[in-house]
C-alpha cells in the first residue's frame, strides 16, 4: 500500500498532473491511520472524498484539512458493520457528490488478546467490522458501478491475511476471510 502512495507522489512530482482530478472516492475507516493517509493521497491528486468512520469529530477535522487541496468532502459518520448504513451512505454519495469512481474498503478493528481470553462478542465485532464491513462496502458500491460498467473497488489488505500471529487471532481470521471473498470474484 505504501508503494502505491510513493508511486503516486513520484508521479505528481515528475509530471505535475492530478491523477484523480474530480473523481469521487469513498474511503472507509478514514478518520485515522492508513485510511486518513489514503484520503490525503487522493485529495492531493485532485479527488473529492466521501469519508466514512464512526468518529464524526475526526472526520470533520479531516474534511477541513483536505479543503486545503481543493477537495470537496462529504462526512458520513457510521459503522461499516451495519449493511443498511453502508447502503444509505453509497446512495448519499451518489446524490450529493456524484457517481462513485473508487470505493476503498479500509475500516478495521482488532483486539490484542490471547485467544483463550477473548469473548465471542469480541470475535463477532472484529469480524463484523473487518470482514463484513468490506463485504457490505463492496456490495453497496457495486449497486452503482455495475449498471454504468465503471468503477474501482480497493480492498486494503494486510500481511496478516496470509499468516496468523499471536494476540490477533480475530483480526487475522477476518483478513483471511477478505482474501477468500475477493479471490472468489470471477472478474475484477
Amino acid at each position: 500500500h505504501v508503494g502505491f502512495f510513493l508511486s503516486l507522489k513520484f508521479f505528481t512530482m515528475a509530471s505535475n498532473k492530478k491523477l484523480f482530478r474530480d473523481q469521487i472516492v469513498v474511503v472507509t475507516g478514514s478518520s485515522a491511520g492508513i485510511g486518513r493517509a489514503i484520503a490525503y493521497a487522493f485529495a492531493e491528486q485532485g479527488a473529492h472524498l466521501s469519508l466514512i468512520s464512526r468518529n464524526e469529530q475526526r472526520l470533520n477535522t479531516l474534511r477541513k484539512e483536505l479543503e486545503t487541496y481543493g477537495a470537496k468532502s462529504l462526512v458520513l459518520p457510521l459503522d461499516v458493520a451495519n449493511a443498511g448504513d453502508i447502503d444509505t451512505a453509497a446512495r448519499q454519495v451518489e446524490e450529493q457528490m456524484g457517481p462513485i469512481d473508487i470505493w476503498v474498503n479500509n475500516a478495521m478493528l482488532s483486539v490484542f488478546s490471547p485467544i483463550k481470553e477473548m469473548t465471542p462478542e469480541e470475535f463477532k465485532r472484529v469480524t463484523d467490522v473487518t470482514y463484513l464491513g468490506y463485504v457490505y462496502g463492496t456490495l453497496a458500491a457495486l449497486k452503482y458501478m455495475l449498471p454504468r460498467a465503471r468503477g474501482m473497488i480497493i480492498q486494503v489488505g494486510s500481511a496478516l491475511a496470509y499468516r496468523g500471529i499471536p494476540l490477533q487471532s480475530a483480526y487475522c481470521a477476518a483478513k483471511h476471510a477478505i482474501q477468500g471473498y475477493w479471490g472468489a470474484w470471477p472478474v475484477r
